[in-house]
């Protein structure tokens, strides 16, 4: 090969590598890799939409909630309502259903919300946020905040009630299911006398 046709092959295979490396062939070539896999980036509010068609639940969405979620092997027209809550919260969000009405928030709002209160067997859907009073026995309710706080997001809620030594939990279904399981666990012993609270002294009562 002379000299000539050396450098021109040299020149083809080095415009032919810059090429395949501009910033457009590597976009073009990661939206095949993701259709071949399929994955599929969709705003979540197309998902929200596609869920209120399919359900036929009205959703009233917070302005907030404007991200993109990805889908793994699935399209928002094939998600249930239960995988549908599980996105929304790995995505940071929540739905809570009140009045006819889904409301669509950013999960540190949910505890705010009127969230159903669940009682007895009842759990509600592994993600969906559920409100539970959660009966404790023979040790103090307040002993087990500071054991199972840790164990609940930032944006759940737990508080111990003194008087009746329950605790109240707002958190995802799956989560206070797991709590609740917990508590049995450590729930050991005699049973504690709880506090007569309707005798103690109103706030005006001990100031006179």
């Amino acid at each position: 090969m002379n000299p000539v046709s050396r450098n021109a092959l040299v020149h083809v295979c080095v415009a032919t590598l810059l090429a395949a490396f501009t910033p457009g062939a590597v976009g073009a070539q990661s939206e095949v890799a993701s259709s071949a896999s399929g994955d599929h980036s969709v705003p979540v509010v197309t998902l929200i939409a596609a869920m209120a068609k399919k359900t036929g639940k009205k959703f009233v969405v917070d302005p907030r909630v404007n991200s993109n979620v990805t889908l793994i092997e699935e399209s928002p027209a094939s998600i249930d309502y239960a995988e549908f809550l599980a996105i929304l919260q790995v995505n940071g969000y929540a739905a809570v259903e009140d009045a006819g009405l889904v409301r669509v928030v950013p999960d540190v709002m949910a505890r705010q919300l009127a969230s159903p209160i669940v009682t007895g067997k009842q759990t509600g859907a592994g993600s969906e946020y559920v409100s539970k009073v959660i009966a404790v026995h023979n040790i103090p309710a307040g002993l087990l905040v500071p054991i199972l706080r840790p164990l609940l997001p930032q944006q759940a809620h737990l508080v111990a009630a003194t008087c009746t030594n329950d605790l109240l939990i707002v958190d995802t279904a799956s989560n206070v299911k797991r709590i609740e399981t917990l508590v049995q666990s450590l729930d050991k012993g005699e049973p504690i006398q709880t506090p007569n609270c309707a005798s103690l002294p109103s706030k005006s009562e001990s100031k006179t």
